[in-house]
């Protein structure tokens, strides 16, 4: 299966995605369509047998105009748009000027052959803003044979019956609406404009990858100088290439670092500010900067293949699924337009009974004033607004779901490797014999050494692990691991054992029934007794403080013993579930409704899936990631808290857009029919109300967060 992403600048509704849709279903091995009306993007998943350009082809087929993302069609569009734009504001300034001595004339009088000389001025202004400026509106309008109507054709209509009025006016006398159709052409094309530049404050890093250096410097081995290194293409770069990345040097593929340190800032991935140091044989990320001396990296990953390649299809999927509220908007836009055209025929019909001569004019205002943008607008936009200040505080969703659940009442939270740092350390040492405890440490991690165990690093990185009463470092040797039970060798020709009191032969009175332990012994003679603990990480406090001002309920649920559940849960004041096998902690996440669950570990699977949004922390699987609705990027355990706050807003704000398009629209409709509202001010009303809901939805970009 493939994925495909294709812009479509001219696809602006509900309808428009149908037509799209019926024309792309017709194609065998096409598995989900998904649009996106904020980038105006159509995520198409398919069979690896359909290529770019049939899809390409079947939407060209729809009325559209299509293009792959990436190819830098955008930038000239707005430049396009920006010339036409200033042709219209231009003409605007001349006509007005014109108009403004007609309607001096209209109150003082004036001869008719200067009123038809300031109209025949105004339209010689007015032609250009027609044939040129306003030519996107209709040549959208004039799909309607394969597009049907959409959202440029009462502008088209609007601008169309206006010009054609004024001209014959003109020569045989009456009103003309000349400045109405150059200040509408002007007044929707600055609100397109405006409209596409807050679009791209919007689009979710879809530069992503469009951000990565173009070249790179690849070296010819290993053993190369910097000076040996020749320029390729980053889309070339293949898996095992040796790089080099030169001082504030951006990072443009997955690579293992092969010198001996580096010094880099991962801002762009986890959020965080600090700098980041690297050792030998450490993993590096593209996308991140290197902030120190240059130095060699051997790619593990093409450019597709790369950590930010699979962010950006996670974002990607994220702004492509439907919200509820989304959907509802969309229902509603589908037959908008159609509504408003038999209203603004009605509207005619009715004047032309009361008063003919006011009839052009209120039809005129009843199709500029609607506004269907701004009801397909409401909630995606501040969806990507939303998605973008995620990501920018090391938040990814994957599924807009994640941002729709209100009613969130209870959490759930692993312990081990998410309240708890994953790695334990030794709180105590009980020596049972004549050894001290320097040396039953030392003993210990010369052992430890050579165990996988995750508890073996306890050992290994403990102060004073290699520092022994006589000085000398101890020989290790017929090293055995027990599985279940702990590790044996031979340490300075002594059989030294770690592991469970049966492995050590530990009699009932030295026995611990507290927190984790391990027990030594040296010739067979139980040594000592090593006392384990698992401090919380940093923020697992300041976390748990915010979660309990929400007001929400929060049950600490962990597969380890009462005992190390009960000092966890007591140090943080919340209550717990001890002893929790994967499908205990799936039956407790299930049991209550609007749940969040966030866990790190494989046993956490289920209840990531039980659990109404689901989040994953950044030192966990990828495996476990793909089935949380939200990861973490950044190792701050308060950027839950972000997350809750950026999507309590982000809700706020698609109700207030919501709520704004439908009160405009039932307010405006009515007034423009009944007269109260002329087509300039129509004009003005309807680009203010799409302007609105894009500038609400930006406020979610000031949300502060990273705390």
């Amino acid at each position: 299966m493939s994925t495909t992403h294709i812009t479509v600048e001219d696809m602006h509704c509900a309808a428009c995605h149908d037509k799209i849709r019926k024309q792309l279903d017709q194609l065998e091995g096409i598995r989900q369509l998904a649009f996106n009306p904020v980038r105006r993007q159509v995520m198409i998943t398919h069979t690896d047998h359909i290529n770019a350009h049939t899809l390409l082809n079947r939407i060209e087929q729809a009325g559209f105009h299509p293009h792959l993302m990436g190819t830098g069609q955008n930038r000239t569009q707005n430049r396009q748009l920006l010339k036409r734009l200033g042709v219209a504001g231009l003409a605007m300034m001349q006509v007005m000027m014109f108009q403004l001595a007609l309607y001096a004339g209209a109150f003082q009088g004036m001869r008719e052959e200067y009123q038809q000389l300031l109209s025949l001025a105004a339209l010689l202004f007015c032609i250009p803003v027609v044939t040129y400026s306003a030519v996107p509106f209709f040549v959208s309008a004039l799909k309607f044979r394969t597009q049907g109507v959409n959202m440029d054709t009462p502008i088209a209509l609007a601008i169309t019956i206006a010009f054609s009025t004024s001209l014959v006016n003109t020569f045989t006398g009456g009103e003309v609406y000349f400045d109405s159709v150059v200040m509408f052409t002007f007044l929707m094309l600055a609100s397109r404009y405006v409209d596409q530049r807050l679009r791209g404050q919007l689009q979710l890093e879809d530069s992503l990858l469009a951000t990565l250096p173009k070249t790179v410097q690849r070296l010819p081995s290993l053993d190369s100088l910097p000076a040996d290194a020749k320029p390729l293409a980053t889309g070339q770069v293949a898996s095992g290439d040796v790089l080099w990345i030169a001082e504030g040097e951006q990072l443009p593929v997955d690579g293992t670092l092969v010198d001996d340190s580096a010094i880099t800032d991962e801002a762009l991935l986890t959020g965080e500010t600090d700098w980041c140091k690297h050792r030998l044989g450490d993993t590096l990320f593209a996308g991140t900067f290197n902030q120190g001396p240059g130095f060699r990296l051997a790619a593990t990953a093409t450019v597709n293949s790369s950590r930010m390649a699979q962010l950006d299809r996670m974002a990607q999927g994220a702004l492509d699924s439907k919200y509820k509220l989304a959907r509802r908007a969309d229902q509603i836009a589908k037959v908008f337009i159609p509504a408003i055209l038999l209203l603004a025929l009605l509207t005619w019909c009715g004047w032309l009974l009361v008063e003919p001569s006011g009839a052009l004019s209120a039809t005129l205002a009843v199709l500029v004033v609607s506004c269907p943008c701004a009801l397909s607008l409401a909630t995606p936009a501040a969806l990507n607004a939303a998605l973008v200040k995620l990501r920018r505080l090391g938040i990814m969703v994957k599924h807009t779901r994640a941002l729709e659940v209100a009613n969130l009442d209870h959490v759930f939270i692993d312990k081990t490797g998410t309240l708890t740092d994953p790695d334990c350390q030794i709180q105590d040492i009980t020596p049972l014999a004549k050894l001290s405890p320097a040396n039953c440490l030392a003993l210990a991690a010369a052992l430890q050494q050579h165990s996988s165990h995750p508890l073996a690093r306890a050992f290994t990185t403990a102060n004073g692990a290699d520092n022994f009463d006589n000085g000398a470092k101890p020989v290790v040797s017929n090293v055995k691991i027990l599985p279940g039970q702990g590790i044996s060798g031979w340490v300075d020709n002594q059989q030294v054992t770690l592991g469970t009191a049966e492995l050590c032969q530990v009699d009932a009175d030295h026995l611990c029934s507290t927190n984790k332990h391990i027990y030594m012994s040296v010739a067979q003679t139980p040594t000592a007794i090593f006392h384990l603990t698992s401090p919380l990480r940093n923020g697992a406090v300041p976390l748990i403080q915010g979660l309990k001002a929400r007001g929400l309920d929060i049950t600490m649920v962990s597969g380890d013993n009462p005992t190390m559940c009960q000092t966890v849960a007591d140090e943080l004041d919340i209550h717990f579930v001890a002893q929790a096998s994967p499908e205990a902690k799936n039956r407790v996440v299930k049991s209550t409704t609007g749940s969040l669950f966030i866990g790190d570990g494989m046993n956490d699977l289920p209840a990531l899936t039980g659990a109404s949004v689901s989040m994953a922390t950044l030192e966990t699987t990828d495996l476990v990631k793909s089935k949380a609705d939200v990861s973490l990027l950044t190792p701050r355990l308060t950027a839950i808290l972000d997350y809750l706050s950026v999507s309590d807003f982000c809700r706020r704000i698609m109700q207030q857009n919501l709520a704004w398009a439908v009160v405009y629209n039932l307010i405006a409709i009515p007034l423009a029919a009944f007269g109260y509202a002329p087509p300039w001010l129509a004009a003005l009303g309807m680009s203010a109300s799409s302007l609105l809901v894009l500038l609400n939805a930006c406020r979610i970009l000031s949300i502060k967060g990273g705390r």
